[in-house]
């Protein structure tokens, strides 16, 4: 569950997931719903496996490769963890209706554990 709070010039969003898959999947769907890919198609698509810590370095690292993969032409479409292996599915897509981010910063990026959630902000660099 994520929900977007108010910062100066970027943009922010609070975040409180189960897991930490459950946690990359929220930034993926931040992600969509900020760019909004038109025509992603997934009959053209790869897959990348990452290694990462679950950690605020895993995340920083994670996204802002998606991030990058986008600028490319191929939109993460789907994460999933596999044994200790984050997998993401990147499709082709043909347009973008809404804003892009430059990059996921360091800025309040802190992963607490609480009850059993993982809450934590981003901030993204518009």
């Amino acid at each position: 569950m994520f929900k977007e709070i108010n910062h100066t010039s970027d943009i922010a969003y609070e975040i409180k997931a189960n897991t930490f898959e459950e946690l990359l999947q929220d930034i993926l769907q931040i992600i969509k719903e900020n760019y909004k890919p038109k025509i992603i198609n997934c009959s053209i698509k790869s897959l990348q496996k990452y290694e990462i810590n679950e950690d605020e370095d895993g995340v920083f690292d994670i996204v802002n490769d998606w991030i990058a993969a986008i600028d490319l032409g191929y939109f993460p479409n789907k994460i999933l963890k596999k044994d200790d292996v984050f997998i993401t599915e990147f499709c082709s897509y043909k347009e973008l209706e809404g804003e892009k981010f430059k990059a996921l910063t360091y800025h309040k990026l802190k992963i607490e554990k609480t009850n059993g959630y993982l809450y934590t902000k981003v901030v993204f660099d518009v």
